[in-house]
């Protein structure tokens, strides 16, 4: 009895221990992509005027987000009738000039005929 115990820990720790060389394995393997690819994002950081409520803001959080090539878009200020955003992006797809556009492309929210979001210069 007691060596049959023995025998299904000793079993039960090397799938154990196979289980987690192979998952370490994987991580390591997928690491330098993550890297790659990390090496590769944009940062920005654009305010945006025109603003006249919090709607606005989600709604050029969303119209950025939507676009290829950008990994987030977050308010990083309060809402207020200039508005400042965190924009990551890969640069390869999309340029900073496109997302300004993106952004004064947006509809307004309280009237989606307008186009009143303008981003200011530097």
């Amino acid at each position: 009895m007691n060596a049959k115990f023995f025998y299904t820990l000793t079993v039960t720790l090397a799938f154990t221990l196979a289980a987690s060389t192979s998952s370490f394995a994987q991580t390591a393997k997928d690491q330098p992509t993550t890297a790659a690819q990390t090496q590769k994002l944009q940062t920005i950081k654009i305010k945006v005027s025109g603003i006249t409520c919090s709607g606005d803001c989600k709604d050029i959080e969303k119209a950025v987000s939507n676009a290829n090539g950008v990994t987030s878009s977050k308010l990083v200020s309060k809402p207020s009738a200039t508005s400042a955003f965190e924009i990551t992006f890969d640069p390869t797809i999309v340029s900073e000039k496109e997302i300004r556009k993106i952004v004064e492309a947006t509809p307004g929210c309280e009237n989606p005929n307008d186009r009143p979001y303008k981003v200011k210069q530097g």
